[in-house]
């Protein structure tokens, strides 16, 4: 059986679907053309989403799935014990090199599973996915790391007139929270300054 290292499955631009399903990160997945793992529905205003995407980051396709926890494992794996500074760095850097940023449709809103994230990625070595399903990922992700971890929906003009969504996760040796956002790029202070308005939602307690 084929050992994957961390270094090889960031590296590599697409891995073969043997390759992926092989060595340290479990056991073949089933083909994607089963039925997916994702929510379609009208977009109906951000609470229903985020709602939506609390439910699936505590589901049997989130915390819960072992899928997800192999490949958390393996970003986490060479980090030196209790540095969970670096883990949260080093999940946040993996989600930003596999995960692709695409637009929602136009007229539904469509929420991929972390489980259904992982697989692809393990498929074709990227997913795309939209900025609930990155912040839904991360957040996943860090909860598997035992981190406290929030969704937070932002704005940049009008009061309640919100266009983005990240997760944050708390550094419990200081108590900081640590701004997870792909999307803003490296510049993520220059996108906190932007917010006018917000709403922070805990994934606390499911």
């Amino acid at each position: 059986m084929l050992a994957l290292s961390l270094g090889e499955l960031i590296s590599r631009p697409r891995l073969s679907p043997n390759v992926a399903a092989g060595g340290r990160l479990g056991r073949p997945l089933a083909p994607l053309s089963e039925p997916p793992s994702v929510e379609f529905k009208g977009f109906t205003g951000s609470p229903d989403t985020l709602n939506l995407m609390r439910e699936q980051s505590w589901g049997a396709h989130g915390e819960h799935s072992l899928v997800v926890r192999a490949v958390t494992e393996e970003v986490v794996r060479d980090i030196w014990p209790k540095d969970y500074l670096a883990e949260i760095l080093a999940v946040r850097n993996f989600v930003t090199q596999r995960l692709r940023y695409v637009n929602d449709p136009l007229h539904i809103e469509a929420v991929k599973t972390p489980e259904r994230l992982v697989r692809e990625i393990r498929e074709y070595g990227v997913a795309a996915a939209d900025c609930d399903e990155i912040a839904e990922l991360i957040a996943t992700m860090a909860l598997q790391l035992g981190r406290e971890a929030e969704f937070v929906v932002v704005g940049f003009g009008a009061p309640g007139d919100y266009s983005h969504v990240f997760a944050r996760v708390k550094e419990p040796k200081t108590g900081q929270w640590i701004i997870a956002d792909p999307v803003a790029g490296s510049d993520e202070r220059t996108m906190a300054e932007r917010v006018t308005t917000y709403e922070i939602w805990s994934l606390d307690e499911p």
